[in-house]
């Protein structure tokens, strides 16, 4: 068997921990520079309406008569909470891999449970009670099978919050309850396919014959078919696969104009991927940089170009991939545009120990090996001190561009100057 453990509406439950005055109101939190509603509470769902990607504005007038907080995304305190739930699982049910910042899958073959809806029950009870943040656990023979075992959970088993799938009865319920597009490896193109063709629950999909699911959705399709059917296809990952590229980029909080922005803007974006891949111990050789203007503006004032350097060796030091990155930004930076995002892309990912020496290089052995000592060192600091302590000047301090966060709650389990403070009397 198999446990999907997934937090219910996980970014405002997480606010609401630290924030219990927000608890049983309708509230949200919105996605970067605060632009549309990317988590929802309960209340603001059913009471509201409030639909997934609701843009910012048209919740203002809820907002300001008093019926609907929101926050802007700390996914720095989002990772944290995650942390601690994975690691109450993980004492439980110690075969985990982590799919997303709210969700954890959990391989229970071979472990022995006298009755495992109570113990899952009562996992779910431990982490509410250690962290506040309420879950719900499906559990199925297959990953698929978890996931719509957690969908029926969160539907039609409040009270619990368990709902697990171990009968051809169960099972065979399940699948009648859930529609053909709901389907976790299915989504909305394939699901309209399907609906043309007169299936509307995953059961009537489970009817289907095999070969005309091939040829209709291909392999993928036939993958889901086969786990709906309890036959496991899709593989745990209790490591995760090294990346094979790594990209950031951000909208900025207003349209930028001039190159220096945008060199600091971009900096940063480098400074970030960098250190992402040399957490994964790799280098890269090439890397991508590109800006544009916002899509939505008339079509003479639109702009988008990109470029890709190939590096003369790979590398994951920070100062020569900024030092490129530049380079690049300013041979496609056009004046009299107004930018809304610039983005790097680092590529050809290789691990860092599988480096052909340039023969012309001239840099040594023994000053390469301090520079990667120099970076891991920059590395540990900004991880224990936190991300920005230790910069270099094109990063710029004032950050004039960054994203909009206006109603930005706390760190309050990663920042000491954010800790709540509690007063006996």
């Amino acid at each position: 068997m198999i446990a999907l453990i997934d937090s219910n509406n996980f970014y405002v439950s997480a606010e609401r921990v630290f924030q219990p005055a927000l608890r049983n109101r309708a509230g949200c939190v919105l996605s970067n520079n605060d632009g549309c509603a990317i988590s929802r509470s309960n209340e603001a769902k059913e009471q509201l309406g409030i639909r997934m990607g609701t843009p910012f504005f048209m919740m203002r007038e809820q907002h300001e008569s008093g019926k609907l907080w929101w926050r802007s995304s700390n996914y720095t305190l989002y990772q944290d909470m995650m942390r601690r739930i994975t690691q109450i699982v993980r004492d439980s049910f110690p075969d985990q891999e982590i799919y997303s910042i709210d969700e954890c899958f959990c391989d229970l073959t071979g472990h022995k449970y006298a009755d495992l809806e109570q113990e899952a029950i009562a996992l779910r009870a431990r982490i509410l009670q250690y962290t506040g943040v309420p879950v719900c656990i499906g559990i199925g023979s297959t990953r698929t099978l978890a996931k719509i075992a957690n969908k029926l959970a969160k539907k039609n088993n409040k009270q619990t919050g368990v709902f697990l799938m171990d009968t051809p009865e169960k099972i065979e319920s399940g699948l009648k309850a859930t529609e053909v597009d709901d389907v976790w490896g299915i989504g909305p193109r394939y699901g309209i396919k399907l609906i043309k063709a007169g299936v509307y629950t995953a059961y009537e999909f489970t009817q289907l014959p095999e070969g005309y699911v091939l040829k209709l959705m291909t392999i993928q399709g036939r993958r889901t078919y086969r786990e709906l059917k309890g036959e496991r296809c899709i593989p745990m990952e209790y490591v995760r696969p090294l990346k094979e590229g790594i990209s950031t980029a951000r909208s900025f909080n207003t349209m930028v104009t001039e190159l220096s922005p945008l060199e600091e803007a971009l900096s940063n974006y480098v400074a970030n991927a960098a250190s992402k891949m040399r957490e994964q111990r790799s280098v890269c050789a090439k890397l991508m940089v590109y800006a544009q203007t916002s899509q939505f503006v008339a079509e003479r004032d639109r702009y988008t170009k990109d470029i890709v350097i190939r590096l003369t060796q790979p590398t994951s030091n920070t100062g020569v991939l900024i030092k490129e990155a530049l380079k690049a930004l300013r041979r496609i930076y056009i004046k009299g545009y107004r930018y809304q995002k610039v983005g790097i892309e680092l590529r050809d990912l290789r691990p860092d120990d599988q480096v052909q020496q340039d023969a012309f290089s001239t840099l040594s052995d023994d000053k390469a090996g301090k520079l990667k000592k120099a970076m891991a060192a920059v590395d540990q600091i900004n991880k224990n001190q936190g991300r920005g302590t230790v910069i270099h000047a094109t990063m710029g301090f004032e950050k004039k561009w960054a994203m909009r966060q206006q109603f930005l709650s706390r760190k309050f389990t990663t920042r000491i100057e954010d800790i709540i403070i509690v007063k006996a009397m």
